[in-house]
């Protein structure tokens, strides 16, 4: 059997990342498909991992616009698939069109999904226009597969709430995260005991984004300072161009020499353990996710965390993390406060993190998603819709 990949809406970040963590762990044997046939651009093929078992198909058309990678998806697709004698197709990018079947996605966006965050950005705005469209492609791609993975039980729950019915199969299966990478170097531990007037270091690594709430978390950093007069944040990450100025102008008010709130731009995956390593904290302030993976990634490596309450934080860490809400920056301050002044506490939970990460790996992932899309290529396995507004 061989199963054909679809990367034409995969270009970059977590998606390249999530295909090349399972394509590493790829067996034959164990996962019953006898090759992996890949579609997409040069530059995404060029980042998958090289095996006798998976056949690159480079598209020229892929590095070209939107409309070009839409053209390839409804006409071309479905010929490709054919001609490399695909039984299977596989759409991570959460899109697809074609007549080709059997086919399973994914969801791994909940902004199109919860409407209630559209309000942060301007109404007439691209940003907004965007989810509306990517709202009604990914409902409509997701009623019509054979097979549909969610990431969480909420966002199972949110997004089939959408959808109202499949006509195919559902499972939730979680994204790993690299065990290996996300450790500490030996010898460099967490200190034993924090005092107010100690070097004391934050980081934020995420998005800038208005559902990631840097300004309220800067808000709450400059009156954590009052009490914890040496305490300092990075933050890092690509940015939305519209909320980067509300941040920056955040910034300026409250730390106009720079001294103490710092935005690093964006980091590689290899970058943040050593920037975890000097760190005391990690806030994630995030109200809106599919599987937080900044989250599972802090976990692994051990470090306290301040973490939003919204859904599905606590579905992924449990308590492993002191909550706040991430709207209110007294919240976030207070969540922060609590941390600072029980660092014994603090330490206890980040062994229970630990454990709760051990949950999250790739070869667990992997196993999951190939037997879940082998299952959809079994004579046995008839279409039974699922109604989410009965279940």
């Amino acid at each position: 059997m061989k199963l054909g990949i679809d990367l034409h809406n995969v270009r970059g970040g977590g998606g390249v990342n999530y295909i090349s963590n399972i394509l590493r762990v790829f067996d034959p044997k164990k996962h019953s498909f006898t090759r992996i046939c890949l579609f997409g651009s040069e530059d995404v093929l060029s980042r998958m991992p090289d095996s006798p078992h998976i056949e690159k198909h480079p598209q020229p058309i892929l590095a070209k616009g939107l409309l070009y990678r839409l053209f390839f998806m409804f006409f071309l697709l479905g010929r490709e698939l054919h001609r490399t004698g695909c039984d299977l197709l596989y759409s991570p990018g959460g899109l697809y069109f074609g007549r080709f079947r059997p086919f399973v996605t994914i969801s791994r966006n909940m902004m199109p999904f919860e409407p209630q965050h559209w309000s942060m950005y301007p109404r007439w705005s691209f940003d907004r226009l965007r989810l509306i469209l990517l709202r009604r492609a990914h409902a409509a791609t997701f009623r019509g597969a054979d097979g549909m993975i969610f990431l969480t039980k909420i966002a199972q729950c949110i997004v089939g709430a959408a959808m109202r019915t499949t006509r195919g199969r559902t499972t939730v299966i979680a994204h790993g995260v690299n065990q290996g990478l996300f450790q500490r170097a030996h010898g460099h531990t967490l200190p034993q005991t924090i005092d107010a007037q100690d070097p004391i270091r934050l980081v934020y690594p995420s998005r800038l984004e208005p559902y990631k709430h840097q300004v309220e978390v800067i808000q709450a950093v400059s009156e954590l300072r009052k009490d914890f007069p040496q305490l300092t944040i990075d933050l890092c990450g690509p940015a939305n161009r519209q909320y980067k100025a509300a941040v920056e102008a955040t910034l300026r008010k409250y730390d106009p020499d720079g001294k103490n709130v710092r935005y690093l731009g964006e980091l590689r995956t290899d970058e943040l353990p050593g920037l975890y390593q000097q760190c005391h904290l990690l806030i994630f302030a995030s109200s809106c996710e599919n599987l937080p993976n900044t989250l599972i990634e802090a976990l692994t490596f051990g470090i306290p965390i301040a973490c939003s309450h919204s859904d599905p934080m606590p579905e992924v860490a449990n308590d492993a993390c002191l909550y706040f809400d991430p709207k209110d920056s007294r919240s976030i301050e207070q969540a922060i406060r609590s941390i600072l002044c029980d660092w014994s506490g603090a330490l206890k939970r980040v062994e229970t993190g630990r454990a709760l990460a051990s949950r999250y790996s790739w070869q667990i992932c992997a196993d999951q998603t190939f037997s879940f899309l082998y299952e959809q290529l079994s004579p046995s396995n008839t279409v039974v819709p699922v109604n989410f507004n009965n279940e």
